[in-house]
């Protein structure tokens, strides 16, 4: 693999410093600029975090501490946007089966509509039971198409809900994250101006009281829609109590949901005393009742399993995510995030070691260096060849400066 050349102006201050500062300072510079060039072959930090970052080990640190922080924020949440499109995916068969049902249903009362505009009734049957049986219809299959659109809404919202949740957690990870990164050796306390700045500015991007704000938000928009899906079922519940023999209905039903609903069942029977016709066309109109219960308790199960199946994801969402299949976006991110991950551990190492040489020549530190990286069953173990390369890079930048 062919390693991108370091950029000589970005170690131009580093060299100007080592040629005016003492063995100790080059010892230093040989640390930050070891690190420096393995962040920019690698391109860990950006330009603008490599300048800050190039002026002591710990500014480095904190800058790659910073970075290694958001980059598996972001991975993390690269992870749930695509898993959680396929959990819903599977949720959302719930949505096309409402959906198939409301169509079968506006189908049948299509029907129901031409059949009865064949019968030629009389007024006396139209208005003893037809025309109230039209309307109690019309109604239910306006509400069924209602249902069916809000349950899309509802899809939508609870995805969105399930995003903003996952969000926070891994905003919530990453603040504790990084607060016990921070707590080590090298970013406990600030030792001037520029590695405040930096540790205040890295602290301050992982407040995570925005994506807690847009939980609290989507959680709100969700409960909306949901009471408003419940009121609606309550009313087709309502509606297919009056389409049940009075003898097998709950007492009290015709109360709890908005407008009166017309006792179409004792219509039925009242008008078939009435009207001799009604008899023999009975059986058809009791299917139609059949199917508003059918419907009604389809519906309502629907949206339990719905509800039950999006609380699971969010419940467990620790071992659904486990396992996944990385797209390349992801990889190449993590492979990213893995050299960071050994570049933290080796930077908070080398400053010990730092001042524990302080007897050292610069030779004899090099020479300790190159074993400290060289160690095995390191954090950095799995960056080690990378980082002896750009040792050497960095030392020979510093030797042969004028």
């Amino acid at each position: 693999m062919t390693r991108r050349v370091v950029d000589i102006s970005s170690t131009a201050a580093l060299r100007k410093v080592a040629r005016e500062s003492s063995a100790e300072k080059q010892r230093e510079m040989l640390i930050v600029m070891t690190g420096m060039t393995f962040v920019e072959q690698h391109a860990l930090l950006s330009h603008s975090q490599l300048e800050d970052a190039k002026r002591s080990i710990q500014a480095l640190f904190l800058r790659t501490t910073g970075e290694e922080t958001m980059l598996r924020k972001f991975v993390e949440i690269l992870r749930v946007n695509r898993d959680l499109h396929n959990a819903f995916s599977a949720i959302s068969k719930v949505s096309l089966r409402i959906g198939t049902s409301v169509e079968v249903i506006s189908k049948k009362i299509h029907y129901l509509h031409s059949y009865v505009g064949q019968l030629k009734l009389t007024p006396q049957e139209s208005s003893s039971f037809f025309a109230p049986f039209l309307s109690y219809t019309h109604e239910f299959g306006q509400l069924t198409l209602n249902f069916n659109d809000r349950m899309r809404h509802y899809l939508e919202l609870k995805e969105t809900e399930a995003r903003r949740l996952q969000e926070f957690r891994i905003a919530h990870d990453a603040s504790e994250r990084l607060r016990d990164r921070l707590s080590g050796h090298l970013g406990q306390s600030a030792t001037g101006e520029v590695e405040s700045n930096i540790r205040n500015e890295v602290v301050s991007t992982f407040d995570y009281a925005e994506s807690q704000e847009n939980l609290r938000d989507a959680e709100r928009a969700s409960r909306v829609a949901a009471d408003e899906i419940a009121s609606l079922l309550q009313r087709l519940r309502v509606m297919c109590e009056m389409a049940t023999n009075p003898e097998m209905r709950e007492t009290g039903s015709q109360n709890e949901a908005g407008p009166e609903v017309a006792d179409i069942f004792a219509l039925l029977m009242q008008s078939m005393k009435r009207h001799p016709r009604l008899i023999k066309i009975k059986d058809f109109v009791i299917d139609y009742f059949k199917l508003y219960q059918r419907a009604y308790g389809m519906f309502s199960l629907d949206f339990d399993n719905f509800n039950k199946a999006v609380d699971t994801i969010a419940s467990s969402s620790d071992g659904y995510f486990d396992a996944k299949q990385e797209d390349a976006d992801i990889r190449v991110k993590l492979a990213k995030l893995k050299k960071i991950e050994g570049l933290i551990p080796f930077l908070d190492r080398s400053s010990v070691v730092l001042k524990e040489e302080l007897q050292e020549n610069f030779q004899q530190f090099s020479r300790h260096m190159s074993e400290l990286i060289s160690e095995e069953s390191t954090r950095w173990s799995h960056i080690y060849e990378d980082l002896l390369m750009a040792k050497v890079s960095a030392e020979a930048d510093l030797r042969t400066q004028i």
